[in-house]
């Protein structure tokens, strides 16, 4: 069965955009931060739902996913999917001005050949502000997977330089405004770009990534009942609920379809069953590493799994809690120690600045018990 069973969400698109606006009671100015678990959809519904939508609706719409080449820096993925939105529009640029004026090159500064406008170099904020003057249009700018942009140093300044193109290009008086907005499959590392002064877009927020609602399972439903005998049938209620169980991800869902379709039980008990063994499944091979750790190591990953990104590791009140009420508390060092050790074996992620959080969102899961 094909994993690749697109059903339109035309009303989940129209919520997203019209956050896209400068209004500070009903808008998100400062960036759209949205965040759902992985495999929930995400790509497809930016690729497929909401680009279509913003450009019907006159805007230029920039996509870029972060994932995509994860030997690339991130900020070179960002500044790629500006040359080439500079090629797409090189005979408006041409038209603003025959001779696009140099600006020197500074920090993430690039260099992209046009074709009519001739060389062009130039920042992030740059570009943004030529696309926009060139365009004529409001710029929206799909940043799919953000949090991966503090993996690297070049990455963390291609976010604060996307914060600079935001304040040029809005507060430039042009009537056409720069948009910027952020995925993530894991919500405290998507946090990290907005959770202190430190952080490039610090007082935005994160919201829930709009999931795919009963429609999508309905579908599903009435697809798979077609390969089941008469007396096999599922119910669509039944086939909904289960995928809530599963976190609304369509490809764990499918997997459990496609094992009903091959065993001999079936019928909505039989779909339960499979998805309960699937989950318990999935669970256990995430929680298989967290019994080879140290008592310490462990009650430090179920405290942030706990806490998300208001963990703080080194607090009198966190070091009591982790050791227990009948113990004396951890020192600071031993914390330390059993963070790094943590990171060591990719259980622990921390930015180039920020708090420590789960590495995996789905881990975080397992050890609340979800």
């Amino acid at each position: 069965m094909s994993t690749d069973h697109h059903i339109p969400r035309p009303f989940e698109a129209e919520q997203v955009a019209s956050l896209l606006n400068l209004d500070p009671l009903v808008g998100e100015s400062a960036g759209l931060f949205l965040a759902a678990p992985r495999r929930t959809g995400k790509s497809t519904f930016l690729r497929r739902d909401l680009a279509p939508l913003l450009e019907h609706q006159g805007k230029c719409v920039l996509y870029v996913d972060l994932w995509a080449d994860r030997s690339s820096d991130p900020a070179k993925l960002i500044t790629a999917c500006l040359a080439n939105a500079l090629k797409d529009n090189d005979s408006l640029i041409a038209k603003l001005h025959r001779n696009v004026p140099f600006t020197s090159v500074g920090a993430l500064g690039f260099s992209v050949n046009l074709k009519s406008a001739g060389q062009w170099e130039g920042t992030i904020p740059d570009a943004l502000l030529l696309l926009c003057q060139a365009t004529q249009k409001d710029v929206v700018l799909i940043i799919d997977e953000a949090q991966q942009s503090l993996a690297t140093e070049a990455g963390k300044n291609a976010m604060f330089a996307l914060k600079a193109a935001r304040d040029a290009v809005n507060q430039s008086g042009l009537s056409n405004r720069l948009y910027l907005v952020m995925t993530g499959s894991h919500r405290d590392k998507l946090a990290a770009l907005i959770h202190d002064q430190q952080a490039p877009f610090f007082g935005a927020r994160v919201r829930d990534f709009p999931t795919l609602g009963s429609s999508y399972s309905t579908a599903l439903t009435h697809r798979v009942n077609t390969r089941l005998a008469p007396d096999a049938q599922l119910t669509a209620a039944t086939v909904d609920a289960v995928f809530d169980d599963l976190g609304r991800r369509p490809e764990i869902l499918t997997d459990c379809l496609r094992d009903l379709i091959l065993e001999p039980a079936a019928g909505d008990e039989a779909l339960r069953t499979i998805a309960l063994r699937k989950k318990r499944q999935m669970r256990e091979a995430l929680l298989a590493e967290i019994g080879t750790l140290t008592k310490l190591q462990q009650a430090v990953l179920r405290k942030m799994a706990t806490e998300g990104i208001q963990f703080s590791p080194y607090t009198d009140a966190t070091r009591q809690a982790l050791a227990g009420p009948d113990r004396k508390p951890y020192s600071k060092g031993g914390v330390q120690k059993a963070l790094d050790v943590l990171r060591e074996r990719g259980l622990v992620w921390r930015p180039s600045f920020g708090n420590y959080v789960l590495e995996n969102a789905d881990l975080a899961q397992a050890l609340r018990g979800e």
